[in-house]
């Protein structure tokens, strides 16, 4: 149970961060101060979701980039460092991550049940 809510929670971080960078560039983006706070707050919030996944679960859904997921949590704490790698997570990593996750949803259901 606490696993299918830990999925829904990272597709539906994903859905926003998709959400709020849609249709700007990297530019506006690292420019815009509000969507930039909003956005590291919720890819934060997806490493640390990523994180308390169990790794057995994480094992079954091997089209997610869980190893680059980890590595994000450092560059986010770094931003004017990695500001590529964060550009990449966003327009790269994240939506990726959800269409996977829409993927195992259809294909493994019981994984993202609320019901124990």
């Amino acid at each position: 149970m606490l696993t299918g809510a830990l999925l829904g929670l990272m597709r539906q971080l994903g859905l926003d961060v998709i959400t709020l960078t849609e249709g700007i560039s990297e530019t506006e983006f690292f420019s815009s101060s509000l969507t930039r706070k909003e956005v590291f707050r919720l890819l934060r919030s997806m490493t640390q979701t990523a994180a308390d996944i169990p790794l057995e679960i994480r094992n079954r859904m091997p089209l997610i980039d869980w190893a680059a997921w980890a590595a994000l949590q450092n560059k986010l704490e770094q931003p004017a460092v990695y500001p590529l790698q964060i550009w990449v997570a966003i327009q790269e990593l994240t939506p990726m991550t959800v269409h996977h996750l829409n993927g195992y949803r259809r294909t493994q259901p019981k994984l993202f049940s609320l019901v124990p």
